[in-house]
């Protein structure tokens, strides 16, 4: 006689709506750090319902422009996982997959493989072309659909996302803090054409019911579960207000960087997306500002009191060239010794930090 099979195993899906900047974050902080080994996955949704601006752990508090945040009525919290500072508001669905950390791979590339190519798939069902772009980007073509991060809270890893129905640029280069107002137009410029939404990309007529739903067929298919729709449990409703009084105290939110300098060596780094940021730095008299696009140094801006025409044959002899330090040097190497300085100051910034 055939044994019974195995029964199929369980996705929960916990559906929390319209709720307050505070929860939008706790609300999976709550969920890993109620989930025990063995436990069903769980698959959360939830739109905040008024703007805000998230920072990631490890990240400085400096990045952000607490004036600007000030300003515009915008909180600022620090969640568990990494990142740099995001800007949040209630025209995006944020969607989290949260798994037992001894059912989720040990390396970061393929958990995320795992865990977003069910998004992916859910993207390519509302119509767009989606694809995973470097290692954790949503992205249509070389724009970025969907802003993703992934980390550990007690016994569980989270991995979340986010569907952008649209989006305001102009306020996310607001809240942050950059050293000049060149950098803060050529961050706008760079995002403009880099960060997408679901309606730049013909899916304007997407509902957030759709894609709340794609997403748990997607994911429901790619873990081979049965769908249960669930309210948090007791555990994780205390988990989660345990959470809104950690993220709501001043010492959560200062980090474990405060009062330090963020980027490379004290220059400034702004990632757009992935493989496009810009970096700027100064030493001495001899400043920098450049951006890099899929691995190349698109625009370059050199400034200095003593270089007079000079400066724009040096931004000339970098743009186009290799994000690499050999090749930085081989273009600089007929300037001398103030080629030699501006590579060394150019050097931190070809890579991302």
């Amino acid at each position: 006689m055939a044994g019974i099979p195995d029964p199929k195993p369980t996705l929960r899906v916990l559906d929390a709506g319209t709720v307050s900047a505070l929860r939008s974050q706790c609300l999976w902080h709550g969920i890993a750090s109620a989930m025990s080994p063995g436990d069903a996955p769980v698959l959360s949704f939830c739109r905040p319902a008024e703007p805000y601006v998230s920072i990631g752990f490890h990240r400085a508090i400096e990045e952000i422009d607490r004036k600007a945040c000030r300003r515009l009525g915008l909180p600022i919290l620090r969640r568990q996982i990494g990142g740099g500072p995001v800007y949040i508001d209630r025209d995006q669905l944020f969607f989290q997959i949260t798994v037992p950390v001894d059912s989720a791979p040990a390396r970061v590339d393929r958990l995320y493989r795992d865990y977003l190519s069910p998004a992916v798939r859910a993207f390519r069902r509302l119509g767009v072309d989606a694809r995973l772009r470097g290692s954790n980007d949503i992205a249509v073509g070389n724009r970025r659909l969907s802003g993703t991060g992934a980390g550990r809270i007690g016994d569980a890893v989270t991995v979340v996302g986010n569907v952008i129905f649209r989006f305001e640029h102009r306020v996310m280069i607001e809240i942050l803090a950059l050293p000049s107002e060149a950098m803060r137009r050529e961050c706008c410029r760079l995002m403009r054409t880099h960060v997408s939404t679901l309606g730049a990309e013909g899916a304007d007529r997407t509902t957030f019911a759709r894609a709340r739903e794609e997403l748990t067929r997607a994911y429901g298919e790619a873990l081979g579960s049965v769908v249960q729709t669930e309210s948090a449990t007791e555990a994780e409703e205390r988990a989660i207000a345990g959470w809104e009084e950690t993220l709501s105290t001043s010492s959560w939110l200062w980090g474990p960087r405060s009062g330090r300098w963020f980027g490379p060596r004290g220059g400034r780094q702004v990632k757009i997306c992935a493989g496009v940021w810009v970096f700027a730095a100064h030493r001495g008299d001899l400043g920098v500002q450049m951006s890099v696009v899929d691995g190349r140094l698109e625009r370059v801006w050199i400034h200095g009191a003593e270089l007079n025409g000079e400066a724009e044959r040096l931004g000339g002899a970098l743009e186009g060239a290799l994000a690499e330090p050999a090749a930085v040097e081989k273009r600089l190497a007929p300037f001398c010794e103030t080629g030699r300085r501006l590579a060394e100051l150019v050097a931190p910034g070809l890579t991302l930090h």
